[in-house]
């Protein structure tokens, strides 16, 4: 994988901040009452916090408004492949265990994540691309680019830059309907020796040996995993090829579920993806129970986009509180920070890398210094946006820290 990363913004103030569209934020919630409020859940057990959702800043990384120190997590892909914080870009989707969140001075929320898991949707040959609708297929799955996506850097040019046959990976976070609202797009090699799907079951058949996952048909001739079932998410590893009967012949079949700890507080941001009663549904694939409410919000059904605060328990979030968001959904205004040491200056273009990241800084302010002070080795912060490339930070502030 390459380089990630930032659209255009105007200088907001620092509250004005908001984090990328994502599945699942956690911090330290004190309980709350109102939009569907019910009980208590004080008394929870500090089992610390749990986050899944898009990487939108790194110095530690940015979660959901949480900034983790990653200096000592475990770091891998949802896979089992062993992997590095020096591996992690922007616009990734990852599962974060830490310990209890606290706020600094500042009134950053903080806390040490004891492992990072990075997933994406799938990994696979470009199949068909329509630059008007802003769309491409993979796999079978429709992916939808806006302009919060991230793009590897030998993408700056986007879906212009791709044809069909390449071999891209897609992180992101699922519609209603499946598609895939991408927040990074990455070109892999060409001769990648197998694809990955991550999705919902829509069918199984045991004694034929076959199921169909994501509209695609595969085979499989493992074990089955105990409790697979239709609407189970799982994550595939496939040939690279179907086979002559157009099946897809699957390597490992996993059943996937939640890794919170139970008793870890949090807060689940995202489209309901599946519906038993209003008291027992599913948000971004995580499973909701809120029996214990007074009420729920008018309105509540499948597809619609919510917020969900309360405590996991045996890999399922008990509800304290559900509101219903509204507006956009898409956070194509969403603001990203980088924290750390320049790594490379070109006061010429004005532009310099910092973690990996080239950062336009031609019309940024500046906080405890200016750009004369910029050199390499400086230790700076910047917040900014996606650039039309996709692929470049276009820096709104830069602070210097001392």
């Amino acid at each position: 994988m390459n380089r990630p990363i930032p659209t255009r913004a105007q200088a907001l103030p620092r509250r004005f901040w908001r984090p990328a569209a994502a599945l699942v934020a956690a911090a330290a919630l004190a309980a709350c009452g109102g939009g569907g409020g019910g009980d208590d859940d004080s008394a929870a057990s500090d089992a610390g916090v749990f986050a899944s959702g898009v990487i939108h800043g790194f110095g530690s990384i940015v979660v959901n408004g949480v900034r983790y120190d990653d200096s000592t997590a475990r770091v891998s892909t949802e896979g089992g492949d062993t992997w590095s914080s020096d591996d992690l870009r922007l616009g990734m989707v990852v599962d974060v265990q830490a310990g209890a969140a606290s706020t600094d001075a500042s009134g950053q929320s903080r806390a040490t994540a004891s492992s990072v898991v990075v997933r994406s949707e799938v990994e696979g040959p470009v199949q068909a691309l329509d630059t008007t609708a802003g769309t491409l297929t993979v796999l079978g799955q429709k992916v939808l680019v806006n302009g919060s996506t991230v793009w590897d850097d030998d993408l700056r040019a986007k879906l212009a830059a791709l044809s069909v046959g390449d071999i891209v990976e897609i992180y992101g976070l699922r519609d209603a309907d499946g598609t895939i609202v991408a927040s990074r797009v990455d070109r892999e090699d060409a001769d990648e020796d197998d694809y990955e799907l991550r999705a919902t079951v829509d069918a199984v058949d045991s004694a034929a040996g076959t199921l169909s996952v994501g509209g695609l048909d595969i085979a499989w001739a493992g074990t089955w995993p105990a409790g697979l079932a239709a609407g189970s998410p799982v994550l595939l590893v496939l040939d690279t090829r179907p086979a002559a009967d157009g099946r897809w012949t699957a390597r490992t079949l996993k059943l996937l579920g939640s890794t919170a700890a139970s008793g870890a507080r949090a807060e689940i941001e995202g489209l309901v993806t599946a519906w038993t009663s209003s008291t027992s549904f599913r948000v971004a694939g995580v499973a909701v129970d809120a029996s214990g409410l007074s009420s729920v919000p008018a309105g509540l059904a499948a597809g619609v986009r919510v917020e969900v605060e309360g405590v996991f328990a045996d890999g399922t979030l008990v509800a304290s509180r559900i509101e219903i968001e509204r507006g956009d959904d898409r956070g194509d205004d969403d603001g990203l920070e980088i924290e750390g040491t320049i790594e490379s200056l070109d006061s010429a273009a004005a532009t310099l890398v910092l973690r990996g990241v080239t950062v336009d800084w031609s019309g940024a302010r500046f906080e405890d210094g200016s750009a004369a002070a910029l050199a390499v080795g400086a230790r700076i912060e910047v917040q900014g946006t996606l650039a039309d490339d996709g692929s470049t930070l276009r820096a709104v502030e830069i602070e210097f820290e001392r």
